[in-house]
């Protein structure tokens, strides 16, 4: 059954902007004048409005500014989008083909991301590094984290050490782009960081299609006693977890291995598939409770609809998130995170649970 797991710390969305390693230049050249503006928070994070503009006060801003300086700007770096900034902004877009309107759209935050690090000079991780994993460091590792964070893969601070933040955002990225899950960033992930387009996270009206599909990329990942929690600040997906609370096969092996318990699966499921971070990383009861939540009952289910197994409503120890019913065998599925020594599958519904749509 699942984790029962206590609140989880959140992560910090800053990027560490000083006494970074060698090759993070575009998020250190303008670290003093930043010094007394809001910490900087990735463009691409659900943190930041989908589009930036004039009258903004926050970290993005703050982000905003420090890519604008590294691609030929010299605008105060104060988090306020005021109209030095936005004159700025229309000028990056004009010299790259963009439609010139000020807001810092998915488009224009895709194409200031890809040349600030142009203009940094990090490193090519083609051609200038090897084969990344858990325990690697230096600047192929910051470029690496870099440009998962454009793609929403994690929530990463650009400070050049691989560990278990960076292996869990890596395969995030290997779910979302059909590659082997492994956490290594090899030749396959190399290659499509640099050919995919980045996109933002889904916003808006929940398509179940999308939950499903992110659920779904994530068959045959491990079950592992708090995986996808964010114990580590990793953010959604699969994470190594712990063995505080653990009373399945020993030796307990939780806290060594990645994958994902049963809310962890839910949790990535629909941040990645709705924009929607349920419950911040916290267990099944904790996820009842949160607002995205509206009870149903069992026949009101729709494929992409979540059923919590417990005591009651609001005391639950296991969710799994209904798929529909299957066009080749006509049953009813669902996709779940059962139990130590099994992956994530995909399986026949079982019901007697409590029911809820998640919504935005």
């Amino acid at each position: 059954m699942s984790t029962l797991l206590p609140t989880r710390r959140r992560l910090s969305l800053a990027l560490a902007l000083a006494s970074v390693l060698t090759g993070v230049g575009a998020y250190t050249a303008s670290a003093a004048s930043a010094a007394a503006a809001p910490s900087p928070i990735p463009l691409t994070s659900s943190a930041c409005p989908a589009n930036l503009q004039q009258g903004e006060s926050d970290g993005c801003v703050t982000q905003l500014q420090l890519e604008l300086n590294l691609t030929g700007a010299q605008i105060t770096v104060d988090g306020q989008f005021g109209s030095a900034t936005d004159t700025a902004v229309r000028s990056f877009q004009a010299a790259h083909a963009l439609s010139v309107d000020g807001i810092v759209g998915p488009a224009t935050k895709s194409a200031l991301d890809a040349a600030a690090a142009a203009a940094s000079g990090t490193v090519d991780l083609r051609t200038q590094c090897g084969d990344l994993q858990t325990g690697a460091s230096g600047a192929c590792v910051s470029t690496l984290q870099t440009m998962l964070n454009t793609f929403n893969a994690g929530r990463l601070t650009v400070d050049g050490q691989f560990g278990p933040a960076t292996d869990t955002a890596v395969r995030n990225f290997q779910a979302s782009h059909a590659l082997t899950i492994d956490g290594i960033a090899g030749t396959a992930v190399k290659n499509a960081l640099y050919t995919s387009t980045p996109t933002p996270l889904p916003s808006g009206a929940v398509d179940p299609t999308k939950v499903l599909n992110a659920a779904k990329s994530y068959l045959g990942v491990k079950y592992v006693w708090g995986g996808g929690h964010s114990l580590r600040g990793e953010g959604p997906g699969p994470s190594l977890g712990t063995c505080d609370q653990y009373t399945g096969p020993q030796p307990c092996a939780a806290n060594t291995t990645t994958g994902l318990d049963c809310s962890g699966l839910v949790r990535a499921a629909f941040w990645f598939g709705a924009g929607i971070d349920l419950a911040n990383g916290g267990d099944t009861t904790k996820q009842t409770l949160d607002s995205h939540l509206t009870p149903i009952t069992e026949s009101q289910r729709r494929p992409g609809d979540v059923e919590y197994f417990g005591t009651d409503a609001h005391n639950t120890v296991h969710v799994v998130l209904y798929a529909g019913t299957d066009p080749t065998t006509g049953a009813d599925m669902m996709y779940e995170a059962k139990e130590t020594n099994t992956n994530v599958h995909y399986v026949t519904l079982k019901t007697g649970g409590y029911w809820y749509h998640v919504s935005a």
